[in-house]
């Protein structure tokens, strides 16, 4: 029961039979479970696995952001704790609109406020000496040395201008990657075996982009720490029961149907044989209505035919 681990090898074994199994367990959830099950489908594509990509996202920073102000530099605020998460976004072009290479999207993203709390710790040193200066303040008060005393503005000094946490604003980009990756089964586990190398050329020309904000905004450019790990972090998955024209070319059709296994369906973003650019949960969205319709109308001809 719920907050409790449950034991399957205890459960009874339970047998559900269907016309029809449609399987949205998301790209990593149903091209696990296809993988994993693949001796009960012994014909499935040999592409199970294949093409999968990070419909190219990649996280970036610019870091205390300023502006000039009276012929000097003063922090820019931006507070990224505040508001959505996402309020405007610049598209760039990709060979189909005329530009050069992969095309891409670039938008600003918030995040909870307690993060801005984390980010001060990188300011540790100072805060330090502030704590060493406020805690004598305090104490000489305490003590009846300096009866009065401006509590408000002691803890205001140990809180510092917040500059790192107000000034910075975390940047995604997401656009059209190269989908060369491909998922395994390592024992029980499902192995995603994908690399920035083919699509470097994008990822350079979104990060240049990424810097050139950072420049207009008098802020610092950074990299995800990862990123110096030759990792990246994606949010849509795509990819692993690719879409194609017949089973050599992908693991289900134009309906979600998976080539030789009929009544099999698979209908998630693991479908997509690449990426899309944009945010893809539409466009998964409207492949699942595509796929639902011809169920339906499946549906439909068999009892007509039955009725005949």
């Amino acid at each position: 029961w719920e907050g409790h681990k449950t034991d399957p090898s205890n459960l009874p074994l339970q047998t559900v039979t269907a016309d029809r199994l449609v399987l949205s367990a998301g790209t990593l959830g149903s091209t696990f479970l296809l993988l994993k099950n693949r001796s009960a489908f012994p014909r499935v594509s040999r592409r199970l696995g294949t093409r999968f990509g990070g419909n190219g996202d990649l996280l970036t920073f610019a870091v205390k952001s300023s502006e000039e102000s009276g012929g000097t530099r003063i922090p820019r605020v931006i507070d990224p704790g505040y508001g959505p998460v996402i309020t405007s976004a610049i598209r760039v072009g990709d060979e189909l609109d005329g530009e050069e290479g992969r095309g891409f999207y670039l938008e600003d993203a918030g995040f909870p406020e307690h993060l801005t709390w984390i980010l001060q710790v990188f300011d540790t040193p100072g805060a330090l000496w502030r704590w060493r200066l406020t805690a004598s303040n305090l104490i000489r008060s305490w003590l009846g040395r300096e009866p009065e005393s401006d509590l408000g503005a002691e803890i205001s000094e140990l809180l510092g201008q917040t500059e790192l946490s107000a000034g910075v604003l975390p940047m995604i980009g997401m656009g059209r990657d190269i989908p060369d990756g491909n998922m395994t089964l390592r024992g029980s586990k499902l192995d995603v075996d994908w690399r920035t190398l083919k699509s470097g050329p994008f990822f350079d020309r979104l990060r240049d982009t990424a810097r050139r904000i950072s420049r207009e905004l008098g802020a610092d450019f950074e990299d995800n720490p990862i990123w110096y790990l030759g990792r990246v972090i994606t949010v849509h998955p795509l990819g692993g029961c690719p879409m194609g024209r017949d089973e050599r070319e992908g693991v289900v059709d134009a309906y979600g149907e998976v080539f030789n296994c009929p009544g099999l369906y698979v209908a998630d973003g693991s479908v997509m044989p690449g990426p899309v650019g944009p945010n893809p949960s539409l466009t998964i969205a409207a492949l699942a209505d595509r796929f639902a319709d011809r169920l339906l109308e499946g549906a439909r001809h068999a009892a007509e035919s039955a009725r005949r």
